[in-house]
């Protein structure tokens, strides 16, 4: 598997909506698979922390960046204020860029 763009998505939820984030990222990651760029994406729990962490890949970071904007402009926020702790500043995102060592 070759990794182009690593972005790493960090999501502190509120202990009472661990279930309701997981649904979802099952409810939309059928279309983030579709979004143009978008390699691969998966989810992870730690669940004494009640913290996904998604793992995603993308063709490049402006694909990525063009995606978080329309989650946005569809009200990603305004959900992440009511289900992760501190509202949207429970989430958290790092772009890695893949180096050659």
């Amino acid at each position: 598997m070759i990794v182009k763009n690593v972005v790493i998505a960090e999501f502190h939820v509120l202990k009472e909506h661990v279930e309701t984030l997981e649904e979802g990222f099952r409810n939309s990651f059928s279309d983030t698979r579709a979004y143009s760029g978008c390699i691969s994406i998966d989810a992870y729990l730690d669940e004494t922390a009640s913290t996904f962490i998604v793992v995603q890949d993308w063709e490049s970071f402006e694909h990525y960046d063009a995606y978080l904007n329309w989650r946005i402009e569809s009200g990603l926020f305004d959900f992440f204020d009511r289900i992760l702790v501190g509202g949207r500043k429970g989430f958290r995102v790092r772009k890695l860029k893949k180096k050659d060592v």
